[in-house]
């Protein structure tokens, strides 16, 4: 949690906002106001005002939703399983308005599941079948693949993912894998995309003879060192 707080407060700083406002999306959990209720007060001393965006019952006003995410100086997508809350999306008609917002600029934060959603795919198993896996797009606000925490299976799931990229056509597939303690800074601005590790280096999967090995990772900056007196 002490690293995820970092990584918060980093982006909150970068935004141009006193006490800056957050959408809490939680579709991958179904809105579960537990889960919500943990990760904003953990993260509360950061200084963000967290505003949860009802999204999951039949009931929400998605145009209230739709109003919340253009006001909201950042939008939070938190964790849980990443096809439930694509196909809430979906289904809400919410999709395209989530890349509406990537393409204005809207500055976005995604923990877990979350952040796998704010990537451009993932893949699902059907009948818990490897050999059935497939792939379906996701909200594609960086223009990569990642995964979240599978250190201890070496990324097994994002190894498959870049597997079936290669086996489409897809030239030079790539997939990254975000540490329990590391992370993402992503900027896009049209075809130029910078990327920064964070916390940790990134392990950084690719295609080599056929093969998905893990290519040269995405190291962390050396930061100067800060001289005193």
């Amino acid at each position: 949690m002490l690293a995820l707080r970092s990584h918060f407060k980093a982006a909150l700083d970068a935004l141009d906002a006193d006490k800056p406002l957050v959408a809490y999306v939680g579709v991958a959990s179904n809105d579960n106001v537990g889960f919500q209720k943990m990760l904003t007060g953990a993260l509360a001393a950061t200084g963000a005002r967290f505003r949860p965006v009802h999204i999951a019952s039949p009931r929400a006003s998605i145009s209230g939703a739709r109003e919340l995410l253009d006001e909201a100086d950042m939008v939070f997508v938190s964790g849980g399983d990443v096809d439930h809350g694509m196909n809430l999306l979906k289904d809400r008609g919410l999709l395209s308005h989530f890349r509406a917002l990537c393409r204005r600029g809207k500055p976005m934060f995604g923990i877990s599941a979350g952040s796998i959603m704010l990537a451009r795919e993932w893949l699902r198993f059907p009948d818990d079948d490897d050999a059935k896996a497939e792939i379906f797009e996701c909200i594609g606000a960086a223009p990569f693949c990642v995964d979240a925490h599978s250190e201890e299976d070496d990324w097994s799931e994002l190894r498959t993912l870049v597997a079936l990229m290669s086996k489409r056509g897809d030239q030079d597939p790539v997939g990254y894998g975000l540490t329990a303690k590391g992370g993402m800074a992503v900027v896009v601005d049209g075809d130029e995309v910078s990327t920064e590790a964070l916390g940790t280096d990134i392990p950084r999967l690719v295609v080599r003879s056929g093969a998905v090995v893990h290519g040269e990772p995405l190291a962390v900056e050396a930061r100067p060192a800060v001289r005193k007196g």
